[in-house]
Order: structure tokens, then C-alpha cells, then sequence
């Protein structure tokens, strides 16, 4: 197993383009929905830029800080990335101000912690965290974005594993603060100001055979599991030690996931990592995860339920360090 962090790659020349551009205001956007959605995306577009103007000031906080040196070529690049909070945002559940809260401390965030280059190369692809070769295939993790070059809204930021250089498993998230999501019952004293937020785990379409021999060359590991350990290598670098999740009802891409005949389960996902269910659908993990103690596992299981926790305990510690790499 090894940690790979390659070297800083040429901006490629769609991006330089892109970041010369002015970033198209909220008549572009209106515009953008009557082509791609016809009259109901205007009309759907039109009563969200009302939201905008009502909560002008807000709004234009939000820009202030995607538009920081760190982040402002996200917005060159993506012009509607201010107007995502206006749209279920990460949860479902999630009201306007909780998703504008969301989506701007995350920005705040990556400008005050993370490296010049760093979102640069997460939009390049060129950030690769975890690699490891088995049975003579590669695998690999790395952070992608953002979100909304797929227009997906279940986060900012995209873990990928790979199998042999092809994409079959993926997690999204974002990083918020605590303090800006209305979360019942759940104390902040004691935690860390943000969470990590996860609003989507799914595997690649059509890539059921590649996750099933990925789960056998991980040793029983599977690729979203092993995608938390990234997750959680993430969270130590960052100090984080709070973890949210959506659930079956509450994530953003439901239907679609619903359409594909997906069997995956969130409620089941987040159980094994100890997860609390809260009111609003959310799943709260705290970290580190409380593992359940080898004596209460069948004894013909322990073994390799060790071997498990190992490994990937070694992902997350050399994860850890790959991302105390890229940070400011």
C-alpha cells in the first residue's frame, strides 16, 4: 500500500478559458434553464432567483467567499455553483438557510485550510490520496470535483475509487459547520466546529462485476467501506471528528437511484460505523468509530475481522498524511 501525491500538473487549457470568462449572473442562469428545462425550468428557475434577490446580502456573502483566491476559479469554471443552495442541497431535509450555510462554510473552509493549488487539482483530477495493487490490478482513491461539473448536488468534494484506472465507486460530501444546521438533539460542546457531510455513496453504473472483484481483491473489504477510511484519514488531518449522512428518504438523488434498481441501503451503510439516527433523516457517526469488541464476534470470524480493521486503520493513518500534504 502507498500514498501517491503527484506533482502539480499544468492548468489544462479548457480551465485557463473558463477562468477568463465573467461568471454569468442570474439572467445567464435563467437563461441556461429555458434551454436545457423549457418554460417549467424558467419557471422554476425564475421563483428561486426571487429567493436570491429576497436574501440579497446573503446571497452576495456567499459569492464574497467562493470568490477567495483558493476557490474563486470553482465559480470561473462554474458559474451556478452559487446558486446550488437554492436547489435540496446535500439533504433533502434541508431547508434554504441551513443549504446556504452549508455551502458557504465549506468554501470558507477549503480557502482557510487547504493549499493554493488545491482546488486546482481536485477539479484536474490529480489528486490521488490511496494506492495499491492486488492480483496484479491497480486500485485507487482520489478526490475529484467538483459536484457541479456532473451537476450533482450531494456535495463539493467526490471521493472515486478506482479499479484499474476505471471510476466504480463514489462519495460525496461536504465540509459544514455544525453550528449552521438545525440538528435536534445533538449537542456541539465537546465536538469539533465542523462535520464532514456525506450526501451520497453509489457505485458507478454498470460497474457491479469491477466492485464485486475490487471487494475480493481488498480482502472482503468493500470499496465504500474503504472509501470511509479515506473519509476518516480526511476528518484526523482536518481535526473533524463528526461525520453526517443522509438516508434512504432524504438523499438528493432518491429517484434516480430508485430508477437504477440500486439495493443500496444508507440506514444499513452507517449502522456498522455506529450511526445515530436524528430527527430530519440525518445519520450522526462520531469519530473514531466505536468498533465492537472481538469477543462478541464468533470466533472462526475474529481473525479476519482483525486483518480488516488493520488494513484499514492503515488506510486511514496513511490517508491522514497524504492530506496533512495539501493543506496550507
Amino acid at each position: 500500500m502507498s500514498v501517491v501525491l503527484p506533482a502539480a500538473r499544468q492548468v489544462p487549457a479548457s480551465l485557463k478559458a473558463v477562468g477568463a470568462v465573467r461568471p454569468a449572473g442570474g439572467l445567464g442562469h435563467l437563461r441556461d434553464k429555458l434551454t436545457e428545462q423549457g418554460l417549467a425550468g424558467l419557471v422554476s428557475g425564475a421563483m428561486r432567483m426571487c429567493g436570491v434577490l429576497l436574501t440579497w446580502r446573503q446571497h452576495q456573502s456567499l459569492v464574497s467567499v467562493i470568490d477567495q483566491p483558493r476557490t474563486r476559479m470553482v465559480r470561473a469554471a462554474f458559474p451556478r455553483v452559487q446558486y446550488r443552495y437554492t436547489l435540496p442541497y446535500l439533504s433533502t431535509s434541508l431547508d434554504w438557510e441551513e443549504r446556504w450555510a452549508a455551502l458557504k462554510s465549506h468554501y470558507d473552509f477549503v480557502n482557510k485550510v487547504f493549499a493554493a493549488d488545491f482546488s486546482r487539482r481536485v477539479m484536474d483530477d490529480s489528486l490521488e490520496i490511496w494506492c495499491n495493487e492486488a492480483g496484479g490490478e491497480p486500485m485507487s482513491v482520489s478526490l475529484q470535483g467538483l459536484c457541479p461539473v456532473t451537476r450533482h448536488r450531494e456535495g463539493e468534494l467526490t471521493l472515486c475509487f478506482k479499479l484499474a484506472g476505471v471510476p466504480i465507486y463514489k462519495m460525496s460530501f461536504s465540509i459544514v459547520r455544525l453550528a449552521g444546521l438545525n440538528l435536534a438533539g445533538v449537542g456541539t460542546a465537546g465536538r469539533a466546529a465542523h462535520a464532514l457531510y456525506i450526501g451520497r455513496v453509489q457505485g458507478v453504473s454498470g460497474a457491479m462485476d469491477a466492485i464485486r472483484q475490487a471487494t475480493t481483491l481488498l480482502g472482503d473489504i468493500a470499496p465504500q467501506d474503504l472509501l470511509m477510511s479515506v473519509l476518516t484519514g480526511l476528518a484526523g488531518a482536518l481535526g473533524i471528528d463528526t461525520v453526517l449522512g443522509v438516508s434512504d428518504g432524504t438523499c438528493v438523488s432518491r429517484d434516480t437511484i430508485a430508477q437504477s434498481g440500486s439495493s443500496f441501503c444508507y440506514g444499513q451503510f452507517w449502522a456498522r460505523y455506529a450511526g445515530q439516527v436524528l430527527e430530519g433523516g440525518h445519520h450522526l457517526m462520531s469519530l473514531p468509530v466505536a468498533e465492537k469488541p472481538l469477543s462478541e464476534i464468533a470466533a472462526k470470524h475474529r481473525k479476519r475481522t482483525q486483518r480488516k480493521r488493520d488494513f484499514k486503520r492503515q488506510v486511514a493513518m496513511a490517508c491522514e498524511q497524504a492530506f496533512r500534504a495539501v493543506m496550507a
